[in-house]
C-alpha cells in the first residue's frame, strides 16, 4: 500500500499555522491512503504505524512543497498549496479559504494522478494537524441519535484511553479515538463535528465535516505528540475506495475548521457565525417566520380533524405563522393521498394559519 500525506516542515507551513491558529501546532496539508499498480511496500517511514490509524503515512514524506497561490475573493484570503510526490507522481493542491472576521477556514483538498500508473485511493483527508504535544486537553464529542439531539459531553484524553503510560519518545500506540459515520444517514449517532480544548493554555480547535454521507475523524498518539485527522469515507470504516486513473482528480468532502478560546459557547459562536456566513440568499432567512410542528411530542404523527383544529387555533393564538401536519410515515397509503384522515379543507386552513 502507498500511504500519501503532506509533511513538509517548511517555514511556509509554520507560517500557515500562525496566521491561522495562533497554536505550536503543525498542519499537514492532507493525508491520502492509496494503493499502486505494483504495492509499493518497500517505502520508508520514519516511525512504525500501528493499527488502524492514518499516522506515519508514507510516501507522504516525500510529497515536497512547489507552490502557492495567495489570493483574495469575495469571502477572504484564500490560499492554494500544491504539493507532489516525484515517485508516484501523486500531486496534492490543498484549498484553505479565510472568511473576513470569522475565525473560522475552509479547507478542501484535491488529489491528482500525474503519474503513469493507477492509484486506488481509499483515504483522503480534508484537514490534518499534527504537533498537538501537551497534556491536558479534553475532546468535546457530540453524541446524537433520532430522539437524542445534540448530546454534547466533555471527555478528557484518559477517558478515551489515552493514559500516559510511557515515556514521550516511545508514545505511538495502537490505539484511536474515532468518532464516524457510516452511510447515508450522517447524524445517526454522532453529529460529524468536534471541539478540542486546552484549558491551561486557553486555546481551542472546533471542526465540522461537510458531507452527508459517510465521515471519519481520530486522534491519535505519534511519540511526543497528538494528530488529529478529519476526513470523508474511508477503505475501513465505510469501504471507500476510488480508481484514480493518470490525469484523474479527486476532491475531499470540505471540513470548516475554526481557532477559537477554550470555551465551547465560544467555539459554537464562531461556527454559527461561519454558517450565516456560507449558507445561500433564502426568503425564510430574512423574515425567519415562528413554525409550529404538530409532530415532536404532539400528535406524533397521528391526525385526525378532531386534533388538528384545535392545535391550530392556538397555534395562531400564540403567534405562529405556518402550521405544519408532519404525518409523512403515516401507515394508510401514500401520505399525500390521504385525504381521508385529514380532509383537504383542513389542509388550506394550515398555511398561513393566522387570518390576514
Amino acid at each position: 500500500m502507498i500511504f500519501i500525506s503532506g509533511c513538509s516542515k517548511s517555514s511556509l507551513a509554520r507560517s500557515i499555522v500562525y496566521d491561522y491558529f495562533f497554536l505550536t501546532v503543525f498542519v499537514r496539508e492532507n493525508t491520502v491512503l492509496a494503493m499502486g499498480e505494483n504495492d509499493q511496500l518497500d517505502y520508508d517511514r520514519p516511525y512504525e504505524r500501528h493499527g488502524n490509524k492514518y499516522v506515519v503515512t508514507s510516501p507522504g514524506c516525500y510529497l515536497k512543497y512547489e507552490n502557492m497561490q495567495d489570493t483574495k475573493n469575495e469571502s477572504g484570503r484564500m490560499l492554494q498549496i500544491r504539493q507532489k510526490d516525484p515517485l508516484t507522481g501523486v500531486c496534492v493542491q490543498t484549498d484553505i479559504q479565510f472568511y473576513d472576521g470569522v475565525p473560522v477556514a475552509r479547507f478542501v483538498n484535491h488529489v491528482t494522478n500525474e503519474g503513469e500508473e493507477e492509484q486506488v485511493l481509499t483515504y483522503l483527508s480534508s484537514f490534518t494537524c499534527s504537533g498537538i504535544k501537551r497534556d491536558g486537553n479534553f475532546l468535546y464529542i457530540p453524541h446524537n441519535g433520532w430522539q437524542k439531539e445534540l448530546n454534547w459531553r466533555r471527555y478528557s484524553f484518559e477517558e478515551l484511553g489515552f493514559p500516559v503510560t510511557q515515556t514521550k519518545s516511545i508514545r505511538r500506540s495502537s490505539k484511536t479515538i474515532e468518532v464516524y459515520n457510516t452511510g447515508n444517514w450522517s447524524t445517526k449517532e454522532y453529529l460529524p463535528m468536534g471541539f478540542l480544548s486546552h484549558p491551561q493554555s486557553g486555546a481551542g480547535l472546533i471542526w465540522q465535516i461537510e458531507n452527508n454521507g459517510s465521515w471519519h475523524y481520530e486522534i491519535a498518539d505519534q511519540n511526543d505528540h497528538y494528530v488529529l485527522n478529519v476526513s470523508g469515507p474511508n477503505e475501513i470504516q465505510s469501504h471507500f475506495s476510488k480508481v484514480l486513473r493518470p490525469g484523474e482528480t479527486f476532491e475531499s468532502v470540505p471540513a470548516a475548521v475554526g481557532a477559537v478560546r477554550a470555551d465551547i459557547s465560544d467555539a459554537f459562536s464562531a461556527i454559527t457565525e461561519y454558517r450565516r456566513r456560507i449558507r445561500r440568499k433564502n426568503r425564510d432567512n430574512d423574515t425567519l417566520p415562528v413554525i409550529f410542528n404538530d409532530y415532536m411530542n404532539c400528535l406524533w404523527a397521528d391526525p385526525t380533524t378532531e386534533k388538528e383544529l384545535p392545535l391550530i387555533d392556538a397555534a395562531a393564538k400564540a403567534g405562529c405563522e405556518y402550521f405544519v401536519i408532519d404525518a409523512g410515515w403515516y401507515a394508510k397509503g401514500i401520505w399525500w393521498d390521504s385525504a381521508k384522515i385529514v380532509p383537504v379543507e383542513a389542509c388550506a386552513w394550515t398555511m398561513p394559519c393566522c387570518p390576514g
